[in-house]
């Protein structure tokens, strides 16, 4: 009875850090999924991991307060490493909304799944396109490979919040703004070009409504340009993948000390 008990007392914990990777991660825990399948999912993982974990002699620690606080530091764990993937799709997320601001798509929002906020109906499009690109390109696979990586730096029991894991996720954060600005930059020069044409032609014909002539040419050169750029957001989620992949192992290593 006590080998059994300690075989699901290391099921559970793995359990608990699968399952937080799996519901902060975008990709696994889409509000659009079935709550049963996220489950299921993460109850497979856990079986999937568990043989590899259990050999190699964990103990489960003595008194309810020592459990419950390695509990609390899995599900942390998991929620990190969750939230470096939710960072890529938040600034895709921004770089529609910075795109979209420029051809006059301020007003025109709809309802994120995920996050239940209004977001540009761009950055919809953007974050829908960039999941099924990171799907072609496996980079589902980065993330449970990262996952199960995570157990052989970090064993059950040995996660530690440094101050270089908070210093980390602050850099990670700041370059959010860095890939909206790349995956956006060819649609806002292309909107700049085209403010500037019509600041000079509302000097020229002063008696034109540039206002009215310019928001179906905003949104004519936007969308032009937005669909010449789509090779380059493919060019831009490899490489965010592999920084992706990088990153993941760097924040493993460091909550493992």
């Amino acid at each position: 009875m006590e080998y059994w008990l300690s075989q699901f007392h290391i099921l559970l914990l793995i359990l608990l850090r699968v399952s937080a990777v799996l519901i902060a991660a975008p990709i696994f825990g889409h509000r659009s999924y079935l709550s049963r399948g996220k489950v299921a999912l993460s109850f497979m993982v856990s079986l999937i991991v568990f043989p590899i974990v259990a050999d190699r002699g964990f103990e489960v620690p003595e008194g309810i307060f020592a459990y419950v606080f390695m509990m609390i530091s899995e599900v942390i764990m998991g929620l990190i490493l969750g939230f470096i993937v939710l960072l890529v799709f938040v600034g895709i997320q921004f770089a529609g909304q910075l795109a979209g601001l420029q051809m006059g798509f301020g007003i025109v929002n709809v309802i994120d799944p995920q996050s239940s906020n209004q977001i540009s109906i761009l950055g919809q499009f953007l974050n829908i396109l960039a999941i099924l690109i990171l799907l072609s390109l496996n980079g589902h696979h980065v993330i449970l490979n990262g996952l199960v990586h995570s157990f052989d730096v970090v064993p059950l029991g040995g996660v530690t919040l440094p101050e270089a894991v908070i210093e980390k996720l602050m850099s990670l954060c700041a370059e959010i703004f860095v890939v909206a600005v790349k995956i956006s930059s060819p649609i806002i020069v292309a909107l700049f070009l085209v403010s500037v044409a019509m600041g000079i032609l509302a000097r020229t014909v002063p008696q034109m409504n540039v206002f009215i002539v310019g928001f179906p040419v905003q949104i004519g050169v936007g969308m032009t340009v937005l669909s010449l750029s789509l090779p380059l957001f493919y060019l831009v989620m490899e490489r965010v993948i592999h920084v992706l992949e990088r990153d993941l192992v760097t924040v493993v290593r460091l909550l493992g000390g």
